[in-house]
């Protein structure tokens, strides 16, 4: 991540704005320039020839965009028994409805949510925004007793009608997106090729698929030679094979970003931490995971749940990881709890390592708002908002695919691995730009349930923060980490993502999985 400098700030702004004017400076170019004569050097012809297949890439991506918004293949319908079960739980993790109302509504008075805007929200929370809303029918009737029930925690009758409020509903709102450029994926295609150097290099194997490497774009020419077949359909992963008796391999699943490229140092440096032992036993194996739809790629949309969990067990049961570790980053965590709400799947892990997760607290709405409606200011901020959460695949991800009730990790869910031998480690960031750590943390250690409050700047921009009810003590963050049970890394000044920027940093990280590779 960048640092929030002046220097940086220009940079990144400068960047933004190159990569966004590109598209249409060419489109216009072309657009006048069409039928003139010109000299016939190859550098003209050259530039003239690129404008042109900008001009046409960029007509592609407004189509793309449109193309994009269409709607989100939800899961099944849950069952009312379900539903109520999770209305109970959710409503059981809220410190103050009325904030946590709130907060869901973009900030707004509690007092201004009419009774059908909340009718709304319920039915996108719990019904996946497919409820039958017409009066008299079963969906109506459930959907009244919700707010009813609302209305006596918030101990306030909601006004009829709708009020001049919007609620977040990821997967019914339109996506918000930025066009990119051939420019911009010929520099990922780069990105692509050092990568598959860097991995080959530190000795790992490539296994494809046919549907990622040639329904991708940009092309990966890389992955064309690559003998290696994955036994899934469309997951592709890096693997250290694993051949140790007596030790664990380690399963990781990156996050959002640009591919592994910024993993492969962690990676190296933990193969080179697992095996640094007598080989005798054999080699203690990685498999890494490779997520396209949240790589800075066009490609198939991700994989529901069932298919993710169907897919990865493939690929499991072929390398013959009967147990193993598991370790992620950031959107990483999402893919994390859908093995451990899996109870097959849960039952092989033996302890996980969760950094920068954004699946815990995910009932509360900051991680929403301040990821796809938090307005950039500063420099940290322009970088994520531009090359993260506006990334077409990102933001489709997320608006589509992207179902808070698979993807929220309980506490008590937590607590029900940790007490039949799961060892879990939370590696948190104090300065997180995306998740409220310090909430967090209070919630996993103190079982401390937080409210959502809109703050402003100096210049009126809203962001939201989590705060909890009471002051608590941060003695959690000094705690030494022995390897039992739940415990938390604290890491004090850095931010989403940068653990993995310095050598110091990965090195505790890698000592976690070292330590977990050799089993309970």
């Amino acid at each position: 991540m960048l640092d929030n400098t002046w220097p940086q700030y220009i940079f990144i702004r400068t960047c933004v704005f190159v990569l966004q004017w590109i598209g249409p400076l060419c489109f216009g170019y072309t657009a006048c320039t069409i039928g003139k004569a010109w000299p016939a050097l190859p550098a003209i012809t050259a530039f003239r020839g690129w404008c042109a297949a900008e001009s046409v890439f960029m007509l592609f991506f407004l189509w793309y965009r449109r193309h994009l918004q269409r709607e989100a293949i939800h899961p099944p319908p849950r069952s009312e028994e379900e539903r109520r079960a999770l209305f109970a739980h959710m409503t059981g993790e809220v410190h103050d409805l009325d904030k946590f109302m709130s907060g869901w509504f973009r900030g707004a008075r509690p007092e201004n949510i009419g009774r059908e805007d909340m009718k709304h929200f319920l039915n996108w929370a719990f019904w996946d925004g497919r409820a039958d809303m017409t009066e008299g029918s079963g969906d109506w009737k459930e959907l009244e007793e919700y707010v009813d029930e609302v209305e006596a925690m918030m101990r306030r009758p909601f006004q009829p009608g709708c009020g001049a409020v919007n609620a977040l509903r990821l997967t019914l709102d339109p996506i918000d997106m930025e066009c990119r450029t051939l420019f911009w994926y010929f520099l990922m295609l780069m990105l692509d090729m050092i990568t598959h150097c860097l991995m080959r290099f530190h000795g790992f194997q490539y296994f494809k698929t046919t549907v990622m490497s040639l329904q991708t774009w940009p092309p990966r020419p890389a992955t064309w030679v690559e003998p290696e077949r994955s036994p899934a359909s469309t997951l592709s992963y890096w693997i250290r094979p694993h051949t140790s008796k007596t030790r664990l391999p380690i399963l990781y699943i990156h996050g959002i970003g640009v591919g592994l490229i910024p993993h492969v140092d962690f990676l190296h440096e933990l193969d080179a931490a697992l095996n640094a032992d007598d080989p005798s036993d054999g080699e203690i194996g990685i498999l890494a995971i490779e997520l396209l739809q949240i790589s800075s790629r066009i490609t198939k949309p991700v994989l529901t749940r069932p298919e993710f969990l169907r897919e990865l067990t493939e690929v499991l049961d072929f390398h013959k990881y009967d147990r193993f570790v598991l370790a992620s980053h950031s959107y990483g965590s999402v893919l994390s709890t859908h093995i451990l709400n899996d109870r097959t799947l849960a039952s092989r892990v033996s302890a996980t390592l969760l950094i920068d997760p954004v699946s815990v607290l995910l009932h509360m709405p900051d991680v929403a708002y301040n990821f796809t409606v938090r307005p950039p200011k500063h420099a940290k901020e322009w970088q994520l908002w531009y090359f993260a959460s506006k990334d077409p695949g990102v933001a489709h991800t997320l608006g589509r695919h992207f179902f808070w009730s698979e993807n929220a990790l309980w506490r008590d869910r937590i607590m029900e691995l940790v007490q039949s031998g799961t060892r879990v480690t939370a590696s948190l960031a104090g300065q997180d730009l995306i998740v409220d750590t310090e909430a967090v943390g209070a919630y996993l250690t103190k079982q401390q349930l937080p409210d959502p409050v809109m703050t402003h700047d100096d210049d009126g921009r809203k962001q939201m923060e989590l705060q909890t009810s009471e002051e608590t003590s941060g003695d959690w963050k000094q705690k030494p980490w022995r390897g039992k049970g739940l415990e938390i890394i604290w890491w004090e000044g850095l931010d989403h993502g940068s653990i993995f920027e310095r050598p110091e940093t990965r090195a505790k990280l890698v000592d976690v999985l070292v330590e977990y590779s050799k089993g309970s």
